[in-house]
């Protein structure tokens, strides 16, 4: 019986693995791990990459089709949705001032929750006609260059500076330290308010989640079909509707290809008939 080496691998083996892979996860990120995990240990030894041949090239693609499953994106939030948000949550509540703080910033920042969640005080700046917001970390950010992100003073309900101005004021805090803006609150039975606790965390994935799920839930929404990516691709879809230029659009959302962009854009209904209306027929 012929022996089988592990390094370097015989390009059929390695897609016998991935044939057996698939059938034990039906995962495709499984599928991808693997490929990347073999491909970079022949890499790192010297040997030649058993991974680019045609026979596992073509053994991935059939088993990613084989085990991909459809993508159920969360629906966008509108500015609408944000209005009855601010209606119904501005307040001299430190609690409601964050959960209305993150929603607006999130939306119209286009701002992925790690991004949102590693703000610190000091990255922070005011200016009359906006504010600039330092990204230190960014998904994209390979060489962490960071990014400055402007975002402007709109003087409408659902201003993003003029709400962050607030619910700093609430925090009562030094706007040059190194806390992180978004923390845990305690809440103060005695004298019916919130207070920020000291430990210098910021909110976790999971509770941040669940404080913005709960307030759209509040405004008449099925929290089911929305998460925190909605903030996002709102401000992403809202922008695109309003026509702005793809070079702008692309570096506010710190997106590196036009593909991931455009998959944050959810088109009405009455774009996606504008098509059909002016064919001429």
């Amino acid at each position: 019986m012929p022996s089988i080496s592990s390094l370097p691998a015989a390009e059929e083996h390695v897609a016998l693995y991935i044939i057996s892979i698939a059938k034990d996860s039906k995962s495709s990120s499984k599928i991808q791990s693997a490929i990347h995990a073999i491909s970079w240990a022949h890499q790192l030894a010297g040997f030649k990459d058993p991974c680019v041949s045609t026979l596992v090239q073509l053994t991935k693609e059939g088993a990613i089709r084989d085990t991909s499953k459809p993508v159920v994106k969360k629906e966008p939030i509108t500015p609408d949705h944000l209005k009855i948000l601010v209606h119904r949550y501005r307040s001299d509540n430190l609690f409601n001032m964050r959960t209305l703080s993150m929603c607006l910033l999130g939306f119209a920042g286009f701002l992925r929750y790690s991004e949102l969640a590693n703000i610190k005080l000091c990255d922070i700046s005011f200016e009359e006609t906006h504010m600039t917001i330092n990204i230190v970390r960014s998904k994209t950010d390979v060489y962490k260059e960071g990014h400055k992100l402007c975002i402007a003073r709109t003087h409408c309900v659902t201003c993003p500076v003029h709400t962050l101005e607030q619910y700093l004021k609430m925090l009562d805090v030094d706007i040059n330290s190194q806390e992180y803006l978004f923390r845990s609150l305690t809440y103060c039975k005695s004298t019916n308010t919130y207070r920020v606790r000291r430990c210098n965390r910021p909110l976790s994935y999971t509770r941040a989640r669940e404080i913005v799920l709960d307030a759209f839930e509040k405004i008449g929404l099925e929290k089911s079909k929305f998460g925190l990516h909605s903030l996002r691709s709102g401000g992403a879809s809202s922008a695109a509707a309003a026509g702005i230029s793809d070079r702008l659009f692309k570096k506010h959302g710190r997106w590196r290809s036009e593909k991931a962009k455009d998959g944050y854009v959810r088109e009405t209904i009455q774009e996606k008939l504008h098509v059909t209306k002016n064919l001429g027929i």
